[in-house]
């Protein structure tokens, strides 16, 4: 592989990084802009546990995307994760609707954007299978 095809993987890869270390780490020392809406959204788990064991899953997520072998595992715990991230259109509408349907709050917004996420995991998981896999199809042709 050259640098320049490892490229799109390592961006991937510290983006990711970089978003689930520092979300993680404000959830860990409690200036977490989200900590409302989290307790909210999870309730049903005591407040403070709630929040700092997100904040861990986040931190160690955030490590896992800076070691490729560990890719097939840290991909579908953060397909989990972004599962979670949409709870707020479940039970927690009052903070992700500003204006009907189709009028996303700032928080609503937030939320949304998760879905660039899915799409970034998705690519990164995929550049790491062909990455794994090229040397064993070069190598039966």
């Amino acid at each position: 592989m050259t640098a320049r095809s490892a490229l799109p993987e390592l961006l991937l890869r510290y983006s990711l990084a970089t978003v689930y270390l520092w979300f993680g780490i404000l959830k860990l020392i409690g200036a977490s802009p989200a900590h409302d809406l989290v307790l909210k959204t999870l309730s049903w788990f005591p407040e403070g546990a709630v929040i700092n064991a997100l904040g861990c899953a986040e931190v160690l997520l955030g490590l896992g995307f800076l070691i490729p072998r560990w890719t097939p595992v840290v991909v579908v715990l953060f397909f989990i994760h972004m599962a979670g991230t949409f709870l707020p259109f479940v039970n927690g509408r009052e903070f992700v609707w500003s204006v009907g349907v189709a009028g996303l709050s700032l928080t609503g917004q937030y939320i949304i954007k998760n879905v660039v996420f899915i799409a970034a995991g998705a690519a990164l998981r995929q550049l790491w299978l062909t990455r794994v896999t090229q040397p064993k199809l070069r190598d039966s042709t």
